[in-house]
């Protein structure tokens, strides 16, 4: 049994890019893999007390409130070390990044998508499927997996219908390619076949509440940033640098769409992804 942990970072307000993208860990590994992390914050924070209680990437990395009293130096090296914690041991990364603009683009392209204006959803959905078609040929119930999301008030109960009842315009993310009459083909998921390897639905919890959601927050930060600063936003000497050298650490551990069938959901999503995002 695999357990993935998801967070978003970005908003229309932010900017044109948003990622969602979880940290999958085997079940066996999740209690050291939590109290890895559990270490090194409080061993941060034992140095440096009032800095904060939780990570959040975004505030910590630009040393905003308490954290401002850790050195620059030592914030990017607390993040470097996450990054490769994150990906040791087998921990694996599915997710997505968009570009606002993009996915506007291609809602208006008649590609039939069944989650309205949610980018949210979008995201959500995708990572769902992603897991989906990686784990549906693993044998003997190794891939069954448990979906934590960091709490979305407005958009959880969405999510959980949309995984539960299995849209068939999402099939095209994740159906099976095989052999028929000798002729490659690809074989249509029905009924219960559907998302199988989600158990059940998908479940809600506080950032503050749970270590490795605070992992995937910095994952989705650093995939924001390191996007934003390929189209040129404004950084400060070496900061392209530095995202680009994070994201050579995660991008080896995180799964691909890759091949599918030209159905209207690839091409959506393919039609959506930010420029730097490699499906």
């Amino acid at each position: 049994m695999k357990f993935i942990y998801i967070d978003e970072s970005g908003s229309p307000a932010d900017g044109d890019v948003f990622v969602m993208c979880g940290l999958m860990v085997d079940a066996y590994k999740l209690r050291k893999k939590t109290a890895d992390f559990d270490r090194k914050l409080g061993e941060l924070l034992a140095r440096y007390p009032g800095s904060g209680t939780e990570l959040k990437t975004s505030r910590f990395i630009n040393g905003k409130g308490g954290w401002s009293q850790i050195p620059p130096h030592e914030r990017k090296d607390f993040l470097t070390n996450i990054c490769r914690l994150a990906v040791a041991n087998g921990g694996k990364l599915f997710g997505i990044g968009l570009s606002f603009q993009a996915l506007d683009e291609a809602k208006g392209d008649g590609h039939g998508h069944p989650f309205g204006d949610s980018y949210w959803l979008a995201g959500g959905m995708f990572t769902a499927c992603l897991v989906q078609k990686k784990m549906q040929g693993i044998k003997g119930g190794k891939g069954l997996t448990v979906v934590i999301m960091d709490d979305n008030k407005a958009g959880m109960p969405q999510l959980s219908d949309g995984l539960y009842q299995a849209d068939v315009w999402y099939d095209g993310l994740y159906q099976v390619r095989g052999k028929n009459r000798g002729k490659s083909v690809w074989f249509p998921r029905t009924g219960a076949d559907r998302l199988d390897q989600i158990i059940n639905t998908a479940f809600a919890i506080k950032s503050d509440h749970s270590s490795l959601v605070q992992v995937a927050d910095a994952i989705c930060y650093v995939y924001r940033r390191h996007l934003e600063l390929t189209v040129g936003a404004e950084a400060y000497p070496g900061e392209q640098a530095f995202y680009e050298g994070l994201v050579g650490i995660l991008e080896p551990q995180r799964d691909k769409l890759g091949h599918t069938p030209d159905e209207p959901s690839a091409a959506f999503y393919r039609a959506a992804v930010h420029e730097g995002w490699a499906i």
